[in-house]
């Protein structure tokens, strides 16, 4: 059995030099373990005996046991990384996440770059090689939830949320924007960030209960919006958008929007604005009233909809916009597969149509030259 307490009293008696020698020792033949690990991997692979089997043999994660696998396959095109992870350069983060991002043409160039990243920052960059499609935004929408429950002993009201990438920037810089206008009387010490976090989320409830005189009243923050020469959108560090998402924000959202090169590096930020003119969405909201999806009644909380997208061609103008209710505008297109056609002036005169591609508005003259004045 091994001795903990006896080892740590042997180095105890060694020199703090050695200790902290012995300690980056260590850590580069883990590495170069792992590398080994990886290789046998590879070789009962070609055998055929790895399979999910091994994750239970092993004590980890089936996702954890296909990730090494997958690392294992994608060294054979990728011998600079290999290297740097033979020396010791590369930890077990890095190592799977560069051999996700590299290729045969890439590979020295991260063979160097890959050991003075951050895992979080390389795993990042894997992401943003995919653009988020329609179905993962209705797929993470659809597993938002909040539970909670109050603690048998402490009587503490407890719990969990998920929030989904925009809902979750949102809620992120309200908190943020609470927190740190709290400050505490003069010649008292600071709270901890994560009370003064608590008290935040006290002060919205306050808020919603009438209360004017909350640290939260009046906190609106923008939402800001990373948007790169090619590749998708960001809307926080590694939380990608859609296409549609980002169409659905130009429309109805006060977007900051920050252009930024390959790099990161911001080139410009746009003056933060709505595509739709707060006069347009008065008159849209004055003809519509309430939600135009057939047979809703909704009247609050109404979103402006553009029937043809923007990116179909669709013009801002009255004829080709309608309110929805926020659970209907994520089913229409062009991140549903539903869409609403018609002449939206007349009662009735809204249809909704599964996936349909209306070429134009109604009134095409009003299309190309705008609203009259």
């Amino acid at each position: 059995m091994f001795d903990w307490s006896g080892a740590l009293d042997d180095l105890r008696c060694r020199p703090v030099g050695w200790l902290e020698a012995r300690r980056v020792w260590l850590v580069a033949e883990q590495r170069r373990l792992r590398l080994e690990e990886l290789a046998v991997t590879r070789v009962l692979d070609e055998h055929g005996r790895i399979d999910d089997s091994v994750a239970a043999a092993d004590g980890v994660d089936l996702r954890d046991a296909r990730a090494t696998l997958a690392t294992a396959r994608a060294l054979d095109d990728l011998p600079c990384v290999a290297a740097a992870a033979a020396e010791g350069r590369l930890s077990a983060g890095q190592l799977e996440a560069v051999a996700r991002l590299a290729d045969a043409a890439s590979d020295a160039e991260w063979a160097t770059r890959a050991p003075t990243c951050a895992p979080s920052d390389l795993h990042r960059a894997v992401r943003a090689r995919r653009v988020p499609t329609a179905a993962d935004t209705h797929r993470r929408w659809d597993a938002r939830h909040l539970r909670y429950w109050w603690g048998e002993d402490s009587g503490m009201l407890e719990g969990r949320f998920a929030l989904p990438d925009l809902a979750g920037a949102a809620f992120e810089q309200v908190i943020h924007r609470i927190t740190d206008a709290q400050r505490p009387t003069p010649g008292a010490p600071w709270a901890p960030w994560d009370r003064r976090a608590a008290d935040a989320l006290i002060a919205l409830v306050q808020r919603a209960q009438g209360d004017r005189h909350t640290v939260a009243e009046g906190v609106a923050p923008k939402v800001v919006v990373h948007v790169p020469a090619s590749g998708p959108a960001e809307v926080t560090h590694g939380v990608f958008l859609s296409t549609a998402q980002l169409e659905q924000l130009h429309a109805n959202a006060v977007v900051e929007a920050s252009l930024v090169d390959e790099h990161g590096d911001v080139l410009a930020t746009l003056r933060a604005t709505s595509a739709i003119r707060d006069r347009l969405r008065r008159q849209i909201i004055a003809r519509d009233g309430r939600c135009r999806w057939p047979g809703c009644e909704t009247r609050q909380g109404l979103e402006v909809h553009h029937m043809v997208p923007v990116s179909w061609g669709g013009p801002t103008v009255v004829a080709n916009l309608v309110t929805v209710c926020a659970p209907h505008h994520r089913q229409l297109v062009p991140h549903g597969h539903l869409s609403l056609t018609g002449n939206p002036a007349l009662p009735g005169g809204i249809h909704l149509e599964r996936l349909h591609r209306p070429a134009t508005p109604h009134t095409p003259t009003e299309a190309r030259t705008g609203p009259a004045p």
